[in-house]
């Protein structure tokens, strides 16, 4: 018989407590009979450019229930780690019905049907669509191929520049923030590899290698966190390729300069006769300068950065090397030094 780690036990342990106290808040059942394809996830890696595109989305669609960061603020607490960032979570290709981060979603959305329900019976059109569900999560990214297999949801993926997004994350958090620790062991153990980079698993092992080979554990740190952003950006991409019902991506460097790029994925996400609102959400958020016939952002976005704070220009340069170098950066364009950027 395998024996389970001390770990996995304890995990096993609280995720056994967390569905006796929810079953005591709600019932046995809640967490089960929501569905899933009500739910509309907007995923991504925590900064700037994310919370700009949920606020562009929320304004233009005001019969829409935004929920942003739903697993942190869902109580009973929820703990899918024994890690420092309790968030966290190992690649999952599949979930159980009774897993907490399954029968979350679930009951946000048993809860907004209620809600529409209770709506709906206060006023005379009873044909009024029901309200969306619009969760902004920035944890538990590995867990996104599970959610979308099991809970048959939409979900938007923002995509951007990983050395501008770990910029963000140092700045915020500190260079010992645990956000992506766990991740950045995840994404080398095998169901991962195997899932996303089975053509490219040399190269992706390269780069590893040298980044382990690093002399200082500060520049191990920053750019293992570097590189574990831009595997999950991948994953994102893959997914989108074989869920292509499902999932969406929005790229910052296509939507900065030209917005209309985001409509097909925000139709895909929004689902069926969502044309309109697509427009909607575009017409709003933009505007057309005199003599011009492109469309513009009503303000810059917001990870269009100058200089880096927290990251050296070594970090820098090296971090587009090895992205660029090992496949996972195709845009030469990217490969700046600091000083270069600081110039423009």
């Amino acid at each position: 018989m395998k024996k389970i780690p001390k770990q996995s036990k304890r995990l096993l342990f609280n995720h056994y407590l967390w569905n006796k106290r929810i079953n005591q808040k709600y019932m046995p059942h809640a967490g089960y009979m929501g569905n899933g394809g009500d739910i509309h996830l907007i995923l991504g890696i925590n900064g700037t450019g994310i919370n700009h595109l949920t606020q562009l989305l929320s304004q233009p669609l005001p019969n829409s229930h935004f929920i942003h960061n739903p697993l942190a603020k869902f109580e009973p607490k929820l703990t899918l780690s024994t890690h420092d960032d309790r968030l966290a979570i190992p690649y999952h290709k599949e979930l159980t019905a009774d897993h907490p981060l399954n029968r979350v979603y679930r009951i946000y959305a048993e809860n907004n049907l209620a809600d529409t329900n209770y709506n709906l019976l206060l006023l005379e059109n009873r044909k009024t669509p029901r309200a969306l569900l619009i969760m902004k999560e920035t944890h538990g990214l590995l867990a996104t191929e599970a959610l979308l297999r099991e809970l048959q949801c939409h979900a938007l993926f923002y995509i951007s520049d990983p050395i501008i997004l770990a910029e963000q994350i140092f700045s915020r958090e500190g260079l010992n923030t645990p956000y992506l620790d766990l991740e950045s062991e995840a994404v080398m153990e095998s169901r991962f590899l195997k899932r996303f980079l089975s053509y490219d698993l040399r190269t992706i092992l390269l780069a590893y290698k040298l980044i382990q080979r690093l002399s200082s554990r500060r520049q191990r740190r920053v750019q293992m966190k570097i590189f574990t952003i831009a595997l999950i950006q991948h994953m994102f991409r893959m997914l989108v390729a074989r869920y292509p019902e499902l999932a969406s991506v929005v790229d910052f460097d296509c939507i900065e300069n030209d917005p209309k790029s985001m409509q097909f994925p925000l139709v895909n996400w929004l689902g069926a006769n969502s044309l309109e609102r697509s427009e909607r959400i575009i017409n709003t958020a933009t505007f057309k300068p005199d003599g011009q016939m492109s469309q513009r952002w009503t303000r810059s976005w917001p990870e269009t950065i100058n200089a880096f704070e927290v990251l050296s220009a070594k970090d820098v340069s090296l971090a587009y090397k090895i992205l660029i170098d090992h496949g996972l950066m195709r845009d030469e364009g990217k490969r700046k030094t600091w000083d270069e950027r600081v110039a423009v």
